[in-house]
């Protein structure tokens, strides 16, 4: 077995009953990362074997591991809460399995973080180059436009300048999530880390939302009400606009509030 150096780049990628895109994500992240030293960490909730396989693999590559859970905790967004908290790189990359976020943009993202000392690189579907076209059929382009506007709304100065804040394609320096307690609901973890974590500098990179290849989407009628009581939750611990309540909560009465800089 090869010896695992230090990476650069972790890659955490949840994966749901994904055993058939496993191998040809692998191939795409190889190819794309040549020269750069890498590890794949997989938060598998799966009950298709993904595990298995994953396991097999990382028998031979020490780059690949795998962490399973019994319990799915937090959906999507907790894996990759618990993905976070198993990363040894420098630089923390989440995407997806089904190869719906394409691998060839990794080198793009990681170049825009070196180039502007960027703390988030965004993969932005809504900026010049990038595509929505992989989501599935116009009502759910629709949802994803209007949640993504609501947000906005809500942390107009905290999303200033980030175009895809719901996309789950996105690069970080490991030091914006360090020591911060997330608490996401559902699958939106960059909006989570936007609001909570402190970082200065951002970027963004176009890419092209790809159809999915193997298996089905989880998007679904629930998945749009949990994000909604996400929202609503980082609504009430970070917006200016509900300082006043989180006052009355922690002391019982009202005080003059100071200006936050998280909206």
């Amino acid at each position: 077995m090869a010896r695992m150096t230090v990476p650069e780049l972790t890659l955490i990628i949840p994966t749901y009953n994904e055993r058939e895109s496993v191998q040809p994500l692998l191939e795409a992240i190889d190819a794309a990362l040549q020269g750069i030293v890498w590890e794949a960490v997989f938060v598998d909730d799966s009950r298709d074997g993904t595990d298995v396989l994953l396991a097999e693999i990382g028998l031979t590559d020490p780059r690949v591991r795998v962490l399973h859970r019994e319990v799915n905790r937090g959906g999507l967004a907790g894996a990759v809460v618990d993905g976070l908290q198993e990363a040894r790189g420098t630089y923390l990359c989440v995407i997806d399995a089904d190869l719906q976020h394409p691998p060839e943009r990794l080198p793009s993202l990681l170049a825009a973080a070196r180039a502007e000392s960027a703390d988030v690189v965004v993969a932005s579907r809504y900026i010049p180059g990038g595509s929505t076209g992989g989501l599935d059929g116009p009502l759910r382009q629709f949802y994803s436009r209007g949640l993504k506007q609501l947000s906005q709304t809500v942390f107009p100065r905290r999303l200033s300048g980030i175009t895809d804040p719901l996309g789950g394609y996105f690069l970080l320096h490991r030091n914006v999530v360090q020591g911060v307690m997330l608490r996401p609901i559902g699958y939106k973890i960059l909006l989570e880390i936007l609001v909570r974590c402190s970082w200065k500098r951002s970027a963004e990179v176009p890419y092209a939302f790809q159809p999915r290849q193997h298996g089905e989407s989880k998007a679904d009628f629930r998945q749009g009400v949990r994000f909604l009581h996400h929202l609503a939750r980082l609504a009430m611990d970070c917006s200016p606009a509900f300082a006043p309540l989180r006052l009355v909560g922690r002391f019982g009465v009202t005080q003059p509030v100071p200006a936050e800089s998280r909206s």
